[in-house]
């Protein structure tokens, strides 16, 4: 194998065996997978199969009891954390449903290190025709997935997005699969994972794993 294909290997985030416990119950189940920039792929398990414990994995924000974690071969949790972003993941960065959205937009733009002026935060409601004072729990799904992740693309080093669940914002998968599309496609070509149940049917062509022992769905 010749040097560049060996670089090549590398640069990707990717997950080898990686389990998590709590006493004798698996937070998550030996789960392997690997995701490369500018690529959507799909992470596939039962609600409440650990979907929320592999977007902290991957990110470096939970100790593994076997397995590992790493991007560009890297596994140490600093580098972790800052190539991937979690978006809208379950009691993680799930916005507060009550809170007025351009109260998050400002939180979301000062985390990527911008200034959380009204002028913009106002053109961001703009841009999805989203009222000045509309609350969390009323903007629409498409709208909310796509801006928040877009916003955590705007932090600095960001290279990967998980996107945890979103049918449980009662999204088609057609709907959330073309945000992470676009997302994959925009200017820095991130890596974007996104968790879904099995009852949802992903179409041909998009890379599948299972959060589980089996590697690939």
């Amino acid at each position: 194998m010749s040097e560049d294909a060996v670089d090549e290997d590398k640069t990707r985030l990717r997950a080898l065996g990686v389990r998590v416990r709590q006493g004798v119950r698996d937070l998550l189940p030996t789960t392997s997978l690997t995701l490369r920039g500018g690529e959507v792929a799909v992470a596939v398990g039962p609600p409440g199969g650990g979907h929320t414990s592999l977007a902290l994995a991957l990110a470096g924000r939970l100790r593994l009891d076997a397995g590992r974690v790493e991007v560009d071969g890297d596994a140490s949790p600093r580098v972790l954390q800052a190539a991937v972003a979690l978006v809208d993941v379950p009691g993680v960065s799930e916005p507060d449903e009550m809170v007025p959205f351009r109260t998050i937009l400002g939180e979301e733009l000062a985390m990527a290190k911008q200034k959380p002026s009204a002028v913009a935060i106002d053109g961001w409601l703009g841009e999805y025709d989203l009222a000045t004072g509309i609350t969390t729990e009323a903007v629409p799904p498409g709208p909310r997935l796509e801006i928040l992740a877009r916003m955590a693309l705007l932090r600095p080093g960001t290279r990967y997005l998980v996107l945890t669940y979103p049918e449980r914002l009662g999204l088609p998968v057609g709907d959330w699969l073309g945000i992470a599309t676009d997302l994959a496609e925009s200017g820095s070509r991130p890596g974007v994972l996104v968790t879904a149940s099995p009852a949802v049917s992903i179409p041909a062509g998009v890379r599948t794993f299972t959060i589980g022992p089996t590697e690939e769905a």
